[in-house]
């Protein structure tokens, strides 16, 4: 499913990478884009090469893999455009794309109204559902039943969590939902500091000291493909307000009034079937898994 560069081997690539990085002036002509490389399945870092991977710029022996990397990868090729990868802590993601040195963020970042006071989105590459992260035994106790064609509805969650702390991932949307649909509406539930990354926080409920975490269902999933004592509990998210459910989804963050390259990049994702972007996201699922072996 997956389409490779036309002619242009990841070795190759590499070379392109590091004579655009030389160049201090970012320009259309080269995708720079900045990810944090420690969001699986969306993207990660790890220290093999392969077809799936790109190098990440002046990290030897270093690389990145993960779904944004395989949509990285087919962008590059639609519009013959060679690719920089550039590894950054998601909250300079937004003041490195308004200063220049990179002019994409594909990173599992929603388009919100807030963000969008500072910087333009693309259509979205991936539309996902709400999930969250438990352990397996407290799925059992609480959500015996649970699965995908029965999720837990609002009120179950609510009794669940009750007396329960929460946590996630500090500036990404299931943070906010914290607040907003739990703990604004029961006293008893805690809002743990959010934490800088999706695995500590999955950390945290690993070591039971937070019940659950949410995310999108492909990063609540990959958290439970690395670890055995996590599992997936699904959920009836029509709760969610009409632009949280919007939330859902990601898009790609480029400079405000870089029209140009928003227009391109639209072009070229219109050409990425949803189908195709299912399996992309399954399979880096799965490599995902295997690489925190």
């Amino acid at each position: 499913m997956k389409k490779l560069f036309k002619g242009l081997l990841v070795g190759g690539l590499s070379a392109l990478a590091l004579t655009a990085c030389s160049n201090a002036e970012v320009t259309n002509d080269t995708l720079v884009i900045g990810m944090e490389c420690n969001y699986q399945p969306f993207n990660w870092t790890t220290f093999s090469e392969s077809e799936y991977t790109l190098p990440i710029d002046g990290a030897t022996g270093e690389y990145a893999d993960g779904y944004d990397i395989q949509v990285a990868k087919f962008l590059s090729e639609e519009l013959d455009r060679p690719v920089v990868i550039q590894r950054l802590v998601w909250d300079n993601l937004i003041p490195s794309l308004e200063a220049g040195t990179i002019n994409m963020i594909l990173a599992g970042m929603t388009d919100t109204a807030e963000r969008r006071q500072s910087i333009d989105f693309t259509d979205p590459y991936l539309t996902s559902d709400l999930a969250f992260l438990i352990s397996k035994a407290n799925l059992e106790e609480y959500f015996p039943n649970n699965s995908a064609e029965n999720p837990a509805t609002y009120a179950d969650l609510q009794a669940a969590f009750t007396g329960k702390v929460l946590v996630c991932q500090a500036n990404v949307v299931g943070d906010g939902f914290i607040d907003t649909y739990f703990c604004e509406k029961d006293e008893t539930i805690t809002h743990n500091q959010a934490t800088t990354s999706y695995p500590l926080a999955a950390q945290q409920v690993a070591q039971g000291i937070a019940f659950a975490m949410p995310a999108e269902l492909p990063v609540v999933e990959a958290m439970t493909n690395i670890n055995d004592n996590l599992a997936t509990l699904y959920v009836d998210y029509s709760f969610l307000s009409d632009e949280d459910q919007t939330g859902l989804s990601v898009s790609i963050g480029i400079k405000k009034g870089n029209e140009e390259l928003k227009n391109d990049l639209n072009a070229a994702l219109a050409k990425l079937s949803d189908a195709q972007r299912a399996s992309m996201m399954g399979a880096a699922s799965q490599r995902s898994a295997t690489s925190a072996e």
